[in-house]
């Protein structure tokens, strides 16, 4: 065998793998809205990760803490509309709430926020609750949430994945401080 002709091949096989990229590439543009797997990043911010609350009328101290939250997952899922550079981004959150074992059931209900960033411009942010019961007897509970979705205009040659989805706890100072002494606080 010669070498021109297996030159040949490789330069077609070159050729054919560019316009299969190309193809690639144009699919989004051509279609109306394209479901994503490069979408805003979803992240836990970590010094709003975990949240602890108190019994009534009592001070900040490991012997009065009624139950503490923690955001454990975060992940998410975008359309992108070419056509209008609008992503539609979901998230699923899920949060795991610990308290003493106690005889009674109790119901409670925290905020959080998601926020919508790029580097450090905040674009939306929104204050949820997460509303979860503790059974008889149940010293933690596990609870999945999926807020509604966010709309988000892409411009000036950015991408989805140049945003971030950040979550976390909206917390009083008094509950970072305390997050922050009982070593729950990741710099």
């Amino acid at each position: 065998m010669s070498s021109a002709p297996q030159g040949m091949t490789v330069l077609m096989s070159i050729r054919l793998s560019r316009l299969a990229l190309a193809g690639v590439l144009l699919l989004p543009v051509l279609g109306c809205s394209t479901k994503i797997s490069i979408c805003p990043v979803p992240a836990i911010l970590a010094d709003t990760q975990s949240v602890t609350f108190f019994r009534p009328g009592t001070t900040p101290d490991m012997a009065n803490e009624l139950y503490t939250v923690s955001l454990i997952n975060a992940e998410g899922d975008c359309t992108y509309n070419t056509k209008e550079n609008l992503v539609k981004a979901s998230l699923d959150l899920t949060f795991r709430a610990t308290r003493a074992p106690q005889a009674q059931a109790a119901t409670y209900s925290v905020p959080y926020f998601v926020a919508v960033t790029e580097n450090a411009k905040i674009y939306n942010k929104r204050i949820l609750y997460l509303k979860f019961s503790f059974a008889p007897g149940a010293a933690t509970a596990t609870i999945t949430q999926s807020p509604n979705d966010i709309s988000l205009r892409v411009s000036n040659g950015k991408l989805p994945w140049n945003y971030e989805e950040l979550v976390g706890f909206q917390m009083t100072p008094e509950q970072i401080t305390y997050a922050k002494n009982r070593s729950r606080y990741v710099p």
